[in-house]
């Protein structure tokens, strides 16, 4: 059965109680309850409560198993570094960085951020990820997200414009700051190029103002201006990127940039 591990850091161990009664397996995360004895966490176990992982299995069998027990637990600390498997989402090597949730007491979900109990340090492979639990800190963050991005792999809209959803997104409770494009090939191909950066529920500009040319090669990149939207994110946002030629984007035979965003986020 796949499990959440320690794989880095020195190991803390502490003694805490277990109910009678219940169930337990080796590295099963747990938290203390109301009544101040060991439980199962859950996808919504508040990160404060966590405690670490259980180091022994309590079965049904067990001759104790109806009693109350001391029990040892390997506690999360700042330095622990643990890999878990992913037990909902597929992640990439983008997630690094990435502040999620439990899946259950075996595992994380990878695309649920409500909880922000696991911060995800290294990408492992689609079914498993390194990363720190966090059971403190709701101070905001300044977090970057950068991708370098070809002309070919826009979706042609059928006219003049090509979109391209990033591989990154903004979380619910997010305010965004600032959008940078550098390191610009020229779209050339039409007569003229121009961007807009926005998300894909609608708002084709929503982190940029105006429509700046990308149609000019530019190591230096452009300035795309001051995000013209909302900043404050209600709801998590996948934000793409609109390339606007002259007359058909069918036309552009070359052109990449690499984009970088910036937004405040609690820990």
């Amino acid at each position: 059965m796949a499990e959440i591990k320690q794989v880095k850091g020195e190991v803390k161990i502490g003694a805490y109680l277990a109910p009678a009664s219940t169930a337990f397996a080796f590295n099963d995360v747990v938290y203390l309850n109301s009544s101040g004895q060991l439980a199962l966490a859950t996808s919504t176990t508040p990160r404060s409560q966590l405690i670490g992982l259980i180091q022994q299995t309590i079965a049904s069998g067990d001759t104790d198993y109806a009693s109350t027990k001391m029990v040892a637990v390997a506690e999360f600390h700042e330095e622990a570094e643990f890999e878990a498997p992913v037990e909902t989402g597929t992640p990439t090597a983008s997630y690094e960085g990435k502040v999620v949730s439990l899946g259950s007491e075996d595992g994380v979900n990878v695309d649920d951020e409500n909880q922000k109990c696991f911060e995800i340090t290294q990408f492992v492979s689609s079914t498993a990820v390194r990363g720190k639990f966090k059971r403190s800190g709701d101070k905001f963050r300044l977090v970057s997200y950068q991708q370098t991005i070809s002309y070919s792999e826009f979706t042609d809209g059928g006219s003049t414009l090509g979109t391209l959803a990033l591989g990154c997104t903004i979380p619910a409770g997010a305010v965004f700051d600032r959008c940078l494009v550098t390191g610009i090939t020229g779209f050339t191909g039409d007569t003229s190029a121009v961007i807009t950066v926005g998300d894909v529920d609608g708002d084709v500009d929503r982190y940029n103002t105006g429509t700046p040319s990308v149609f000019t090669t530019a190591t230096a990149g452009c300035d795309l201006g001051a995000p013209s939207g909302t900043l404050w994110h209600t709801a998590a946002v996948v934000p793409d990127v609109h390339i606007t030629s002259a007359s058909d984007f069918t036309l552009v035979t070359a052109g990449a940039l690499t984009i970088t965003l910036f937004w405040y986020q609690a820990d």
